[in-house]
């Protein structure tokens, strides 16, 4: 196993070269991963569909597919009026090699929805995993997953009880409260999504991470 498998997509192999010269390329991701998810917030789907690969996936709790398909799909949902969402981006960590890149961040997801005519506040924590390439001299976003670490219910009004909302028959801790809220807006959330209460998916995801960055110089 890797150093990037094992401990995480911040902590270089060795046979990564150093990131010192890498700088300027690091923040050129950075800040198309950025953009990305401030466009999903805003609504800004021309931005948002620019800042994927021609082959790209994503792998998050309400939808798996193409990033093009992500993007129609967010927008959809938007129109909609259903479960909107804002993210929380913590410090993005960026390694190179060559045309390619990995990046992390921690990522906290606030949905207000409401249930039975409550209204409830879900937030989720976890931590965004993605896997980026130069494409024509311009950086994208490859894939996009993340890992789940834990969430939680609250009213919006103080005081207020939280109905019951269905416990699904494969309920995760790491993302069981998102499992019943997404279900119940008709977006029914996998059980095999990688989380804390997980590590195998995890080491699985880094562990892949992993290996296609140190094919980067292959490209």
């Amino acid at each position: 196993m890797t150093a990037l498998s094992a401990t995480g997509l911040a902590l270089l192999d060795d046979r990564v070269p150093d990131q010192g010269p890498l700088a300027a390329r690091a923040e050129a991701v950075r800040t198309v991963l950025l953009a990305e998810r401030t466009a999903k917030d805003l609504g800004h789907w021309a931005v948002m569909a620019a800042a994927f690969a021609p082959v790209s996936c994503v792998r998050v709790s309400w939808f798996e597919g193409s990033g093009a398909d992500f993007v129609a799909n967010a927008r959809a949902r938007a129109d909609r009026g259903g479960t909107p969402s804002f993210h929380e981006i913590g410090a993005v960590a960026v390694v190179v090699n060559g045309r390619r890149a990995l990046a992390d961040a921690s990522c906290t997801v606030h949905i207000r929805t409401t249930a039975d005519g409550v209204g409830i506040d879900l937030v989720s924590r976890g931590r965004l995993c993605w896997r980026a390439e130069e494409v024509d001299g311009r950086w994208r976003i490859v894939s996009m997953d993340m890992i789940y670490i834990r969430d939680g219910l609250a009213p919006v009004e103080p005081g207020t009880a939280v109905p019951p909302l269905p416990v699904p028959e494969q309920a995760r801790s790491s993302y069981g409260f998102l499992q019943r809220v997404m279900s119940a807006a008709g977006y029914p959330v996998s059980a095999g999504l990688p989380g804390v209460d997980r590590p195998d998916l995890v080491d699985a995801l880094l562990a892949g991470h992993g290996g296609w960055l140190l094919d980067g110089d292959a490209r």
